[in-house]
């Protein structure tokens, strides 16, 4: 993975600020009775997954196969996503019944949230300069797996930015506004949910070995017929693996040429493909000769034309 100690020191930071303005901002809005700083909080913790995911896979795929492993351990990363995804749901949907509960019930609360507004507004410099330090670090180490984990930041910093709104007109409005708390926790609960199920779709997506994009695949594949000595393959397969993608295919050569020659050919592929693609983790490379037996129709030959 394009992930270097610069990466590794971002996300550590991202997941101790996470942490931190979560477990405050979840503590605080109980003990002042505001859900949607509660909400807010546990959006906090929410990015904590991507810091997880981030930290977790890059631990397991440092592990080489063993004899339970075959294949690695980089879908480690893909369960543990699944499983803490569910638990956002569930947690994201409580606090969705709550408001609607209780939405309206009125309270004594004006004060506090005064003290709720002035805590979420802190917490917005802190999680922009997370973000623009985040970005930064990604652009300059080429990781799409850091950006991502900048716009989960950014997410963080805008939902804040809304509670704080409403919670200081609340606080300025009096008991008439107080029911706008439970509206941003409907909305932000609610939002909450929906980035939990896009979390569950992609984990059950990998798991399920579901190909990825297409604009991948075919950047993938670029790399093979630009290689000197392969005349065709077919049967381009990717699939993603936790943070990682797994390649494999079957190239045609010239029957002529000596099995060496054939698996240089094959290396000199494999060779580019992992250079230009530090995201690729494994490519799989089986040798046929270029014959009228091997060709199909749903191969691909170095003239571009099908075969």
């Amino acid at each position: 993975m394009a992930l270097n100690s610069d990466g590794l020191r971002i996300t550590w930071i991202g997941f101790s600020v996470n942490l931190a303005l979560g477990l405050l901002k979840t503590l605080a809005g109980g003990l002042l009775n505001s859900k949607a700083l509660i909400a807010d909080g546990i959006h906090s913790l929410l990015d904590l997954l991507s810091d997880v995911v981030v930290l977790f896979g890059i631990f397991m795929a440092r592990r080489p196969e063993d004899e339970t492993h075959l294949y690695g351990h980089h879908k480690f990363a893909t369960l543990s996503k699944l499983l803490i995804g569910a638990g956002l749901v569930v947690l994201s949907l409580g606090l969705v019944v709550s408001a609607t509960l209780s939405f309206n019930a009125g309270s004594n609360r004006t004060t506090e949230a005064g003290w709720a507004a002035l805590l979420a507004l802190l917490s917005l410099p802190i999680k922009e300069l997370l973000f623009w330090s985040t970005r930064a670090v990604a652009r300059r180490i080429k990781s799409d797996l850091i950006m991502a984990n900048a716009w989960h930041h950014r997410a963080d910093s805008l939902s804040t930015l809304g509670v704080a709104v409403a919670l200081v007109c609340v606080w300025l409005g009096g008991e008439n506004w107080a029911f706008l708390d439970d509206v941003v926790t409907l909305f932000l609960g609610g939002y909450l949910v929906f980035e939990a199920g896009k979390i569950l779709l992609r984990a059950a997506a990998e798991l399920l070995d579901t190909a990825p994009q297409r604009e991948i695949i075919e950047d993938f594949r670029e790399h093979i017929l630009s290689t000197p000595g392969a005349k065709a393959y077919h049967d381009f397969r990717v699939r993603k693996v936790g943070d990682v993608y797994e390649v494999d295919f079957h190239l045609q050569v010239a029957p002529e040429i000596s099995v060496e020659q054939g698996h240089d050919i094959a290396r000199d592929v494999k060779h580019r493909m992992l250079q230009k693609h530090p995201e690729v983790w494994r490519v799989l490379v089986h040798i046929e000769p270029a014959n009228t037996e091997h060709l199909h129709d749903r191969g691909i030959s170095d003239s571009a034309t099908s075969i």
